[in-house]
C-alpha cells in the first residue's frame, strides 16, 4: 500500500468524486491506499479531498468544449467563490490544442484570465497519473503544518535532561501519540504548563502552541476523544 500522504498513515483521506467522472481517476486513486471514495453529483468542482483541496479536471477536449457553450467561466467563478480552496487541472498533451478550433495565443489568453482573474492555480498533466499525483500532492501541500510552524524553535531552559523525573514521564507520554515527538511534547508541556491542561486543549488553543498545526492539533484531539 502506497503511503503518499503523511496524515493518512492513521486515517483514510475522504475523497468525493463527481459521478461523470469517469472510473479510470477513481482506480487511479484506490490504488494509493487508505482511501475513502464516494461518488455523487457535485455542483462545484469534479473532486474533493477532506474538504481541504477542491479540484476542477478537464481534458483539452472538455475544455475547449467548456469555452465553446459558456460553462468554463461559470465553472470557475463557483471555483472562485467556494469556501474550500480550488484548483484547476488542465489534462492533455500539447499537441492536443493543435487538433482543436482555438490558436494558442487564445488559450494563453484564457488560462491567463482564469488565473489571474479568478486567482485560481491552473495545473497541466499529460494524463490520468500525473493529474492523480497532483490532486494527492496539492492536497498534501495545503494540509502540511503551516511553513512557520515547521521552524526549530530553542528548547526551553526548564526542559534539560535528568533534571525532572516526572517531567521526563511527562514528555514520554506526549511524545508516544502520532506525530508529536520529543519536540512538540515539551512545547505543549511548556505552553499548558501540565498533561491535563493539553488534553482538555481545544482545537483553537492547540494550534496556539509554537510547532502546532491543523494535522497535528486534529490528530491530538481525535486520538483522546476515541
Amino acid at each position: 500500500m502506497s503511503r503518499l500522504i503523511k496524515s493518512s498513515y492513521f486515517y483514510p483521506l475522504e475523497v468525493i468524486i463527481d459521478d461523470r467522472e469517469p472510473m479510470s481517476v477513481e482506480k487511479e486513486l484506490l490504488a494509493k491506499g487508505n482511501l475513502l471514495v464516494q461518488r455523487k453529483r457535485l455542483d462545484v468542482g469534479d473532486y474533493i479531498f477532506d474538504n481541504d483541496l477542491l479540484v476542477e479536471r478537464k481534458t483539452v477536449v472538455d475544455f475547449c468544449g467548456s469555452i465553446k457553450d459558456g460553462r468554463l467561466f461559470k465553472q470557475v467563478s463557483k471555483l472562485a467563490k467556494s469556501k474550500i480552496p480550488g484548483i484547476l487541472i488542465l489534462e492533455g498533451k500539447q499537441k492536443e490544442f493543435k487538433e482543436t478550433d482555438f490558436s494558442v495565443s487564445a488559450i494563453q489568453g484564457i488560462l491567463v484570465s482564469i488565473s489571474l482573474g479568478f486567482k485560481i492555480p491552473i495545473l497541466q498533466s499529460k494524463g490520468i497519473k500525473e493529474t492523480v499525483a497532483i490532486m494527492l500532492q496539492g492536497y498534501k501541500q495545503l494540509t502540511k503544518d503551516r511553513l512557520q510552524d515547521q521552524r526549530v524553535y530553542p528548547r526551553k531552559g526548564n526542559f534539560k535532561k535528568g533534571k525532572d523525573q516526572s517531567l521526563k514521564q511527562k514528555i514520554h507520554i506526549l511524545e508516544g501519540f502520532p506525530g508529536i515527538g520529543v519536540d512538540r511534547a515539551e512545547r505543549l508541556l511548556d505552553h499548558f504548563g501540565s498533561l491535563k491542561a493539553a488534553f482538555d486543549a481545544d482545537f483553537e488553543k492547540l494550534l496556539s502552541v509554537p510547532g502546532f498545526g491543523r494535522i497535528s492539533a486534529l490528530k491530538f484531539i481525535e486520538i483522546l476523544d476515541d
